[in-house]
Parts: C-alpha cells; sequence; structure tokens
C-alpha cells in the first residue's frame, strides 16, 4: 500500500478513501474509533474520539477524513476530528483507487478506463456502484463458475479485456459512440456482483443468480442509478447502453432484441473474444499440439507445435506491445 511521507499538509492527501478496517473503544465518557483507510496515493491509519460510534461507517464504505491539522509523518494513528461517510455519489471520484488488494495491474488498468469516460457516464457508474459492497462484489466476482475467467477477480479482469478490446475495435465503426460502448463494456457482467457468492471452497450462484441473472439484475441498478445522477443522462444514450447490455440473438418468440446498433455489435464482438482466449490460455499445451478439453471450448483446442515452451501474454497491452516491438 502507497502512503505519502512526509505530510506536508492534509492538502496534499487525497480526499477521499474506503475503510479497509475500523474498531471502537470505550474512553473516558466517549467513544474512540480507529480506522484503516486506503487510496492508491496513502494508506492511512486515523483515530478519532466522539460520543458514541457512527454504526454507518463499516468495511468498504467511502468516507473523507475531516483533519484537526497538518498530519505528520510520525504520526500513528493520525488524530482526526471525524470521518464522514458520503452517501450521495462523488462524480469525481474514480472508485478504483480507492480499491484495496486484487491484481494491481488490473485495478490500474481498470482505472485508466474509468478516466476515458465523459462526466455523465462517469456518474452513472458511480451511482451504480456507490453501494459500497456491491463495488467489492463486483471486483472479487468471478466470471464463472467453471467457465472463462473462473475465481476471484474474474469478472473484473473480462470487464477490463472487453474494453480495452471495444476501444482498440472502435475505428471499424465510425458510427459508435465511444462512452456507451465503454460504459457497456465496463458493466456489461456488473449484475455479477450479486449473481455468484463465495463458499467455503470455491464459488456459488445466488438465489437472484438462479432465478434472474446478472443482464436483468444489471437493468434494475442501472434504473435506480439513474435516478440519482445530478447531471443526467440523454434518452438516446440511456436506450443504447441498454441495447448493447440486452440485445442477443434469440428466436422471435423468446422477446429478444437483435444487436441492432454498433456499440451492441462490437460489445458481442469482444466479449466473446475475452472468453475464448481465456479459455484457450488455460486449456492450451504450452509445448503446442492438442491442450486440455473444456466444454465451452467443444473439445481440446490445438495450437502451433513451437518446440519450446511459448510465453503467457496477459491483457491486451502486452499483446498490442508484442505486434508493435516483436522479439528479433
Amino acid at each position: 500500500m502507497a502512503e505519502i511521507l512526509p505530510f506536508a499538509h492534509a492538502a496534499t492527501l487525497p480526499q477521499h478513501y474506503r475503510i479497509t478496517h475500523i474498531a471502537h473503544q470505550a474512553e473516558g465518557g466517549g467513544v474512540r474509533s480507529t480506522a484503516r483507510i486506503f487510496n492508491t496515493e496513502a494508506s492511512l491509519e486515523v483515530t478519532w474520539l466522539a460520543r458514541q460510534p457512527d454504526t454507518r461507517l463499516t468495511r468498504d464504505t467511502v468516507v473523507s477524513p475531516r483533519w484537526k491539522r497538518a498530519p505528520r509523518a510520525n504520526d500513528r494513528p493520525i488524530e482526526i476530528s471525524r470521518l464522514v461517510r458520503l452517501d450521495r455519489p462523488e462524480r469525481s471520484l474514480n472508485l478504483f483507487q480507492t480499491l484495496p488488494g486484487g491484481e494491481a495491474d488490473v485495478v490500474r488498468r481498470a482505472a485508466a478506463l474509468w478516466e476515458r469516460l465523459s462526466l455523465p457516464f462517469q456518474e452513472l457508474f458511480n451511482a451504480l456502484f456507490w453501494d459500497e459492497h456491491r463495488f467489492t462484489r463486483f471486483c472479487k466476482a468471478p466470471g464463472s463458475l467453471s467457465g472463462h475467467h473462473a475465481g476471484e477477480g474474474g469478472t473484473l479482469r473480462h470487464s477490463v479485456e472487453v474494453a480495452e478490446t471495444v476501444l482498440r475495435l472502435l475505428s471499424l465503426h465510425q458510427g459508435a459512440h465511444p462512452d456507451v460502448a465503454l460504459a457497456a463494456a465496463l458493466l456489461h457482467d456488473a449484475g455479477k456482483a450479486d449473481e455468484y457468492a463465495p463458499r467455503s471452497r470455491g464459488w456459488t450462484l445466488t438465489d437472484r443468480g438462479r432465478l434472474l441473472g446478472h443482464r436483468n439484475t444489471i437493468l434494475e441498478w442501472l434504473a435506480v442509478a439513474r435516478s440519482r445522477m445530478r447531471l443526467g443522462l440523454p434518452e438516446a444514450h440511456y436506450l443504447a447502453l441498454l441495447h448493447a447490455l440486452t440485445a442477443t440473438k434469440a428466436p422471435d418468440w423468446a422477446g429478444m432484441r437483435q444487436p441492432q446498433t454498433p456499440e451492441a455489435l462490437l460489445l458481442s464482438l469482444a466479449d466473446r473474444a475475452s472468453g475464448d482466449a481465456d479459455l484457450i490460455n488455460r486449456c492450451a499445451a504450452e509445448e503446442g499440439g492438442w491442450g486440455q478439453g473444456h466444454p465451452h471450448l467443444r473439445g481440446r483446442p490445438w495450437t502451433v507445435p513451437e518446440g519450446k515452451p511459448r510465453p503467457r501474454l496477459r491483457g491486451m497491452e502486452e499483446l498490442i506491445r508484442s505486434i508493435q516491438d516483436p522479439a528479433p
């Protein structure tokens, strides 16, 4: 975790943090609270005295400290006036900068993708994920139980891959709206935050996951998130986003809509590419030839034998670098 040292003034510290631990202890006629708070730019331990504890402050809550004085480097913990819970979505806050743990490279790439959204779509993203536990569940959820991107953090890793792929394919569709396409890529599996739940060994489907699935869940969440926005989102942009998230090839009687927008087509291409790549990377034999079988691949993947172990590429950035600067 990063720390800013020395602390020249509270103004040099981030304004927003996520609580990673909090405890309370009686002191005098009040209660002393001590919390560890996280931002990628600073990880701090703070303490304050109050008449009674603020029960709304729990792990994963997004907060803003109120300083008593300029913190010093040797303050352990830092005495503050209080922590303020942020109940309304902050448009300027990159939530990924308050995410402790996880794969550092994936979190960094996710933060960079959020920065590329316009302000209204940033606000929509934050409004949807302002429920602190929902955001952490999204970042920890698997992409599937046994298919592509299975395992903790798989949904976020897959979402980042899909978003990066969509950005690189945008030039193929000159009529595509960049914000709609990028937001759809980042949010298309957001409902998996409540589709899966951890158990003693691995993950399992929740009741919501069995009865509704992540596609219906994201529609519910987006409707509420849009109602909480202060900037608002144009109806055309909102409809295009919903269409990209729900359109799929299905029989007419199913009541689903076929992909009819460039954003929906881009999302479908990138989603499939990321899922197939993850499965093939996991199942392919390092020395080439036939790899291990997987039901979702309908067989065993075959890759060209190279006569030596092939290096694994992690993420689209490494793939692009390898294309632009091939090894001699």
